[in-house]
C-alpha cells in the first residue's frame, strides 16, 4: 500500500514519519511546503494547492491529511483559513475517489464553555473559524463515507504536547511551552488559574492512534473524538516539578486563554476507545512521552 502525508514536516507529521520508519512502511510519500531536514521517505515540496503536488498525492492507496492553518492563525485570516483548512480537504474527499482518507479534525469543533461531560452524543458548536472550517469538512467526509466515495475516518485531535517553543499560530501554545520551561528550570507565567482544565495527548500517543487508523480498514463516516488526558493545569505544573524545577512557576490568567484552552470538563470516547484508540495512561506517562524525538 501506498501511503502519503500532508503536512509531513510540522510537529505532528515530523512524529508520524518516524511512526511510519518505526513500524517497517517504506512506500511512503511526503508532502509539505519545505523539508527542514532530508526525511527518510521520498519527499515532495510544494503547495498542496499546486495541481501537480495534488495530483501525485491522492495517487495513491491512503492520504493521511495533516497539513493545516493553526486556530489563531485561522481566526486572523478566515479567507487562508477556507483555503487551507476547508477547500483542500474537499478536494482530498473527492480526489480519492473511494480510496482511504485519514483526516486530522480537532475538538475546536466543540467551542466553548461545554456542558459536562463532552461525549459522543455531544453536538458541536464551533465558536471559531478555525472550528468551523473543520467542523464543515467532518460533514463533507461523513456524507462522502455514506455515499461510498471515500474510506476512512476524521479524528479530532485534542491539545499536543510538547510542540516547539512559541508554536507559531497556536492559541494553545502555552500548553507546551510550560513543559519546556519546566526541562529548562526556567520561570515562567502560566496564563491560566491552576484549576483551569485542558485535554491533552502526548505526540507519542496521537501519532500511534493516526497511523493505526491509516493502516487500518476500519471506516467511521462521523468524526471520532480522540481519547485524552483530562488535566488541571495545577496537577500539571505539580507533576512537571519531577523533570524540572517549577518554583519559578506563577500564574497571571488570562481570560481568554482561560475560556478557549482551560475550560474542559471530563470527556467520555466510547467510539474511539472500542476502536481501539489510548491515551497516555497517566498524567507521567504524558510528561515521558511530551519529548518522544
Amino acid at each position: 500500500m501506498r501511503i502519503a502525508v500532508t503536512g509531513a514536516d510540522g510537529f505532528v507529521g515530523r512524529a508520524v514519519v518516524r511512526e511510519l520508519a518505526a513500524r517497517g512502511i517504506a512506500d511512503v510519500l511526503l508532502t509539505d511546503r519545505a523539508f527542514a531536514t532530508p526525511p527518510p521517505f521520498e519527499a515532495l515540496p510544494g503547495e498542496l494547492a499546486d495541481p501537480a503536488v495534488f495530483a501525485r498525492v491522492i495517487g495513491v492507496d491512503a492520504v493521511l491529511h495533516l497539513a493545516a492553518l493553526p486556530g489563531a492563525a485561522a481566526e486572523a485570516d478566515p479567507a487562508a483559513s477556507r483555503a487551507v483548512n476547508l477547500d483542500l480537504p474537499l478536494w482530498l474527499i473527492e480526489g480519492m475517489a473511494g480510496r482511504r482518507l485519514i483526516l486530522a479534525s480537532s475538538i475546536a469543533v466543540f467551542g466553548g464553555r461545554l456542558a459536562a461531560p463532552v461525549d459522543d452524543a455531544t453536538v458541536p458548536t464551533p465558536t471559531s473559524v478555525y472550528g468551523t472550517h473543520k467542523r464543515m469538512t467532518e460533514l463533507a467526509f461523513a456524507d462522502a463515507a455514506r455515499r461510498g466515495a471515500v474510506k476512512g475516518m476524521a479524528l479530532r485531535l485534542p491539545g499536543i504536547v510538547a510542540r516547539p517553543r512559541g508554536a507559531g499560530g497556536f492559541g494553545s501554545a502555552f500548553l507546551s511551552d510550560l513543559f519546556h520551561a519546566a526541562r529548562e528550570d526556567e520561570a515562567y507565567v502560566v496564563p491560566v488559574a491552576p484549576e483551569a482544565t485542558s485535554w491533552l495527548l502526548s505526540a507519542r500517543a496521537v501519532v500511534r492512534m493516526l497511523v493505526d487508523a491509516l493502516l487500518s480498514g476500519t471506516t467511521e463516516g462521523d468524526a471520532i473524538t480522540l481519547p485524552a488526558r483530562h488535566v488541571r493545569i495545577g496537577a500539571l505544573v505539580e507533576a512537571l516539578g519531577r523533570i524540572g524545577d517549577t518554583g519559578g512557576f506563577t500564574y497571571a490568567e488570562d481570560t481568554g486563554l482561560r475560556a478557549v484552552f482551560g475550560s474542559y470538563p471530563p470527556l467520555a470516547t466510547p467510539r474511539a476507545d472500542a476502536l481501539g484508540f489510548r491515551a497516555d495512561v497517566d498524567l507521567d506517562a504524558l510528561i515521558e512521552a511530551a519529548f518522544d524525538d
